[in-house]
């Protein structure tokens, strides 16, 4: 060792030194930092470990959040259907209780109108009969008595209405200012 000029002295403590030293900072510095170190990546895998827990989390309520959203939208469309259903079935009946009111009105409206027509016919036969009463009256002035009367103006209605009963001419004829306008005329003229 010579050649070199080292001192195996020198050479002895410096190496006691720096495993003195190393020993040092082994103890002081190296497991101060190894922990710290430790400690960091600890932390990071649990931050990146809540990271996937909040990812996997977030993708659940994703998930149920999707789903909800499906079962709203079918619920939403069940109950658009359902009203649709009950707005066919309300038109319906609205159209089912016209046409039944219309049925009603026009049945209503033909009676009325056969019960006029009845009745027009009924004026007419007593008025058709009034003026054959008073003309036969005025023809033959008291030849004839009421029955006869009676009689004739039958036959003349018969003749023009071959329908008609003869229970309906009865009614006309007995009833009615008829009689007694016919009865003043053919009294008045006597």
């Amino acid at each position: 060792m010579d050649i070199l000029n080292i001192d195996p002295r020198v050479l002895i403590v410096q190496i006691l030194g720096f495993l003195v030293l190393l020993v040092i900072f082994r103890r002081f510095l190296f497991k101060p930092i190894a922990g710290i170190l430790e400690a960091r990546q600890n932390e990071v895998e649990a931050r990146y470990r809540d990271a996937e827990a909040q990812q996997a989390a977030a993708e659940e309520l994703k998930a149920e959040y999707q789903q909800h959203l499906a079962r709203t939208d079918e619920e939403m469309r069940a109950k658009i259907t359902e009203a649709l259903k009950e707005g066919q079935a309300m038109r319906d009946e609205i159209i089912a209780d016209s046409r039944a009111k219309a049925e009603d009105i026009l049945a209503k409206a033909e009676m009325e109108i056969l019960r006029e027509k009845q009745k027009a016919l009924v004026e007419l036969k007593s008025a058709v009969a009034n003026l054959v009463v008073d003309a036969a009256g005025k023809l033959i002035e008291k030849e004839l008595d009421d029955a006869k009367h009676r009689e004739l103006i039958g036959k003349f209605i018969e003749d023009l209405t071959p329908n008609s009963s003869s229970t309906d001419r009865g009614e006309d004829f007995t009833s009615g200012p008829s009689s007694k306008s016919r009865g003043d005329d053919v009294t008045g003229e006597s």
